[in-house]
């Protein structure tokens, strides 16, 4: 006996299987009409594919035939080497690799209390030059005051004793009239002889005080002359001439130029002490430790500058020759896929990387393999932090040679 449950399935499913197969047309096999519109999909995202990959290798040839690209490249700074002048044992070093610095930051101290001492020295002998000189100085403006009282007081005794000069020639003069006088008149008895003895005798006296007056002016004129070169008996002219002095002041001036620039130079010294950074820059590698004794000239630490960055791209010499300076460059940085760099080519090398190896190829045996050499191309960065860049760093470049550069 069949159930009643079976037949009705039986008859809602060819029910339902004939109705699929109604809109289906007359003779069509019943598995193409059911792939063929996926076959269409098929064949359109072929197409599409086929395509793109199309476009992708026609703009990879039009990119190989207008660029030249290098993958041999990296980040080249001026690194700095930092090393103290003078020898000494480092008393202060507290950087790290990464630390930045500024210009004339402290990068280290060395021991220096022996010429901190000296230096005190230097400056107490320059200030004792400067009072001694301060001194001298005065001594001069005393010694001109007291030559020119002494030679304005010789002028005046001079002027008196030319006065007292004339004065006894004067009388003299009269004396020898009258003596003259008392001869002629003793003959006629007019005058008695001991009045022409007495009139003899003040004339002998005048003529006496006469000589007496002219010897004082020629003393006088000796003592001025003398005055004016400091030769003074007097006791007020205690000091020497002032010219004496000042050849004496030059003396001690150019003992205390010689103290300053002693002084100076110790002061250099003392600040060659402090190692101090030359330019605004990164540490990138520390090579000397506190309490270390380093010599002049030993590296203490190697920096660079942040933003004096610049790429060297090793390009094969079969594209160099299309290579101009000038043309533009872009940049991929590894470190930051991100952030587009742009720059040009600032440089052309002349020689391969391949002659500055350390150990060259001899090539002793004769069997000569061919090899493409790398010729370093300087690449300015024009666009992008520079600052966000680190030597080494490894980079992609594009040189569009489609400019003709400069």
């Amino acid at each position: 006996m069949v159930d009643k449950y079976t037949v009705d399935k039986t008859t809602v499913d060819k029910n339902t299987a004939d109705k699929n197969t109604v809109d289906a047309p007359a003779g069509t096999p019943k598995a193409a009409r059911s792939k063929g519109p996926f076959r269409v999909v098929k064949l359109v995202l072929f197409l599409a594919i086929a395509v793109a990959a199309l476009i992708w290798v026609g703009r990879w040839f039009y990119y190989q035939h207008t660029h030249v690209s290098g993958d041999d490249a990296s980040i080249v700074t001026h690194e700095i080497t930092v090393s103290s002048r003078l020898p000494g044992r480092i008393t202060h070093f507290s950087l790290i690799e990464g630390d930045s610095l500024s210009r004339d930051d402290i990068v280290a101290q060395l021991y220096d209390r022996p010429d901190q001492l000296r230096l005190q020295a230097l400056q107490a002998k320059v200030a004792g030059m400067q009072a001694k000189i301060a001194y001298e100085q005065q001594r001069i403006q005393l010694s001109k005051d007291q030559l020119n009282g002494g030679i304005k007081e010789t002028r005046d005794e001079l002027q008196a004793d030319e006065s007292a000069l004339q004065a006894a020639k004067a009388v003299m003069d009269s004396a020898e009239k009258t003596y003259k006088r008392s001869k002629d008149l003793v003959h006629s008895g007019a005058v008695s002889a001991q009045k022409r003895d007495e009139d003899y005798y003040n004339y002998l006296s005048a003529l006496a005080d006469y000589e007496r007056a002219k010897r004082q002016v020629v003393v006088d004129h000796t003592a001025l002359e003398n005055a004016q070169t400091g030769l003074m008996s007097s006791p007020q002219m205690v000091l020497p001439n002032p010219n004496l002095l000042r050849a004496q002041l030059k003396v001690t001036e150019q003992e205390l130029a010689q103290a300053k620039a002693d002084l100076q130079h110790q002061q250099v010294h003392l600040n060659d002490m402090t190692v101090r950074s030359p330019l605004n820059g990164i540490v990138d590698k520390t090579l000397a430790e506190s309490g270390e004794y380093v010599s002049p000239g030993q590296p203490i630490l190697m920096m660079h500058a942040p933003t004096d960055v610049w790429i060297v791209a090793k390009i094969k010499e079969t594209k160099i020759g299309e290579l101009k300076v000038g043309q533009p460059v872009d940049i991929r940085v590894d470190a930051y896929p991100d952030t587009h760099y742009q720059g040009h080519v600032q440089v052309i090398g002349r020689a391969a990387t391949s002659q500055f190896a350390l150990l060259p190829d001899p090539n002793p045996s004769g069997n000569f393999t061919k090899i493409t050499q790398r010729i370093p191309v300087r690449i300015a960065i024009d666009k992008g932090p520079k600052a966000a860049l680190s030597p080494g760093m490894m980079v992609e470049v594009d040189v569009d040679i489609r400019s003709g550069g400069h």
